[in-house]
């Protein structure tokens, strides 16, 4: 088992094609199958399965999979750190919330870029309580989440800063001309909110559940710019950071209800896994993040 062969191996599982591999990496598609064929050879189980025109990952695969991206992460984490260099360089796996991502992080990863421009970031966006278990896995470096303070035995995290939730609906709709609402006002409402595993969706529908209240009806998407565009057209209230709908509500197209209520929080902090090796360039990314992002 070499260990050109798991790149090969770990292209193919992420395309599920040997052309595009091939193409990818710049070898033959023959040359791909064959090194692939040695390493089912080696490992003496089938790894893929043709179903057709499109290839599968088998189970066997699937297990392979998870060990050879960590056999790779390890190889190049031992390559910088025996390299005698100790200035940032590499690759950086980065998941983001996308309410960090696109309203909180562009200029500190500028910066970042701009000081160290030998560290390449690879970002990815998703859903934060899918993050834990890609750090586990080792698919991930590091995670900047919003949510609750979670602690996890085996994950380092630390609070960046507490971000206001906020209430909000279009400048048409009859809550935003009012000075304060009862929030039983919502049962007559369409809410408009994030996925259901979201930790400040999560929050604020058990709160309106403890009060009595039962929206109209929820629309569910994963999209936060699209939860703005819903409710800038009327459909609906949303409950969104407020970081999110900064520059909405201070143009008018959006506005903040105040309620008579709790004020809601959530927590932007950066995960990584407590035995991660930190490069020289993931330290500069945690000590630049705990310095800059407030």
């Amino acid at each position: 088992m070499e260990l050109k062969q798991l790149k090969t191996f770990v292209v193919v599982a992420e395309t599920l094609s040997f052309s595009k591999t091939a193409d990818l990496l710049n070898f033959a598609q023959s040359s791909i199958s064959e090194q692939i064929k040695l390493l089912e050879n080696d490992l003496n189980c089938k790894l893929f399965e043709r179903l057709g025109r499109k290839i599968f990952l088998t189970n066997e695969g699937e297990k392979l999979l998870s060990y050879a991206e960590k056999i790779l992460n390890l190889c190049e984490d031992a390559k910088h750190d025996l390299s005698g260099s100790p200035a940032p360089s590499g690759t950086l796996n980065i998941a983001m919330a996308e309410t960090l991502c696109v309203y909180k992080l562009p200029e500190f990863l500028k910066k970042y870029c701009n000081s160290y421009p030998e560290v390449e970031l690879e970002l990815k966006i998703g859903n934060c309580e899918d993050f834990p278990d890609m750090i586990r896995k080792n698919k991930i470096d590091i995670a900047f989440i919003l949510g609750n303070n979670v602690s996890y035995p085996d994950i380092i995290s630390k609070i960046l800063y507490r971000e206001p939730l906020v209430l909000i609906c279009s400048n048409s709709d009859d809550l935003s001309k009012e000075r304060k609402i009862n929030l039983s006002k919502l049962s007559e409402k369409k809410l408009i909110l994030t996925h259901r595993e979201c930790s400040y969706r999560i929050d604020f529908e058990n709160y309106l559940s403890d009060i009595g209240v039962s929206p109209k009806s929820i629309l569910s998407l994963e999209s936060i710019e699209a939860i703005k565009q819903y409710a800038i057209s009327g459909f609906g209230v949303s409950f969104l950071p407020r970081i999110a709908v900064k520059k909405e509500i201070e143009n008018g197209q959006l506005v903040e209800i105040n309620y008579d209520g709790p004020e809601f929080f959530t927590y932007a902090q950066v995960i990584y896994h407590k035995d991660k090796w930190i490069s020289p360039a993931l330290k500069a990314l945690l000590n630049m993040s705990l310095e800059e992002i407030k």
